[in-house]
């Protein structure tokens, strides 16, 4: 069987949550752990970039999906 997890003494690990957290705290030392610092310092970051999300485009009605209402009632 594959398996992307493996267990340490019984407890299930996830190798790209384990990265995740290491990243976390790694960027959180950065900043001495002070959220508020972090916080100010992404928010900056994202002011400086050309718009980073973009919404997704408008359907145009004649697009859209037609949803039919079902003719059974589930009770």
């Amino acid at each position: 069987m594959l398996s992307f997890c493996d267990t340490k003494d019984g407890v299930m690990t996830d190798p790209i949550i384990e990265e995740l957290d290491r990243l976390r705290a790694e960027q959180m030392a950065r900043f001495n752990f002070d959220f508020e610092s972090f916080y100010r310092d992404l928010k900056e970051q994202e002011r400086l970039l050309p718009q980073a999300v973009q919404p997704p485009p408008e359907t145009p009605p004649n697009q859209r999906v037609q949803r039919r209402a079902s003719s059974a009632v589930r009770r």
